[in-house]
């Protein structure tokens, strides 16, 4: 049994938080003007305004476990958006209060590598999160009129994550599928195998995504996948954006043609290409939340209310 958290209210507090890397301040400025304009307060968490961070982490460890820890815990804060990703969630991982999230549960949003954050707390308290924009870098996100799609959503007012979908969707494997969302940086995923934090696959479905990874990184990340006996147990899959891939001097196949080998074999509903990731385009996707997959509009379909 999932754990919903409250709905977005008007002129709701979100709290801006760095659990992993530092981000880059103008930005972050940029979208805070961004989210008042739109009715909220904005508070940073503490770290943000302190110089103590080291080139790949906002923080020491128990500095910014401190920070998400508090986050939840303050009565105040009505949401929690990740500033950025880059690295240092998994680092903290161990230092969560987990029991704190279930009797505070609020509405969280990032990717990258928050992804860590998300697969840990689904395990452990089974509250929904949010893959979405973060304010650290995603500016540009914030500004356009498809971010009140996403507020919408959060707000509870609408279940409709793929109305601002303008892209061509391939299918690998045709059909559709219910299951449990899950996601989405694939190569936290698979560093997360073999640990106490990495999730039961069963019947769940996969939204996989990842930056500057080669196929012959990706063809890995699967393979390791398959070796654990999780790719099997997955109901189906969905892939996005996969930017600024790396050159290299082998030969590599693309980065479709890898995706649809491990799809083909497991014939289950997969898709390709939908906007999430590190890409122009950035839909919301609630996570650990019971959802549709089809091969035909709408791709993805909400089959429980994400937010109360």
């Amino acid at each position: 049994m999932s754990i919903k958290p409250p709905k977005l209210k008007e002129k709701a507090n979100i709290k801006i938080i760095a659990p992993a890397s530092p981000p880059d301040l103008k930005e972050l400025a940029t979208s805070i003007s961004l989210l008042k304009k739109y009715g909220f307060s904005v508070s940073l968490g503490e770290n943000l305004r302190r110089l103590v961070q080291r080139a790949d982490l906002a923080a020491p460890d128990k500095d910014r476990a401190a920070e998400f820890n508090n986050a939840f815990k303050d009565p105040a804060i009505d949401a929690i958006f990740c500033a950025r990703g880059g690295y240092g969630s998994m680092r903290i991982l161990q230092d969560i209060d987990y029991e704190s999230i279930k009797s505070n549960p609020k509405i969280f949003v990032g990717y990258s590598d928050i992804t860590a954050l998300h697969l840990a707390i689904h395990k452990f308290t089974g509250l929904i999160t949010f893959h979405g924009p973060m304010p650290g870098v995603d500016a540009d996100e914030i500004r356009k009129p498809s971010f009140q799609n996403i507020l919408s959503v959060l707000k509870g007012e609408s279940k409709d994550i793929t109305n601002n979908v303008n892209r061509v969707v391939k299918y690998i494997v045709p059909g559709s599928v219910e299951g449990t969302s899950e996601g989405t940086n694939i190569s936290l995923f698979a560093s997360l195998i073999g640990t106490d934090y990495f999730p039961d696959p069963k019947n769940r479905i996969a939204f996989f995504e990842d930056v500057a990874t080669t196929s012959g990184d990706v063809d890995r990340y699967l393979f390791r996948l398959k070796l654990a006996r999780a790719l099997d147990k997955f109901n189906g899959f969905v892939f996005g954006d996969f930017t600024d891939i790396p050159k290299s001097d082998e030969v590599l196949p693309s980065m479709e043609e890898i995706v649809e080998e491990y799809m083909l074999t497991q014939k289950k509903p997969s898709l390709y290409g939908l906007p999430f990731g590190h890409g122009d385009d950035q839909m919301l996707i609630p996570l650990n939340a019971k959802i549709k997959l089809s091969s035909d509009e709408p791709y993805i379909q909400l089959l429980e209310d994400v937010v109360n």
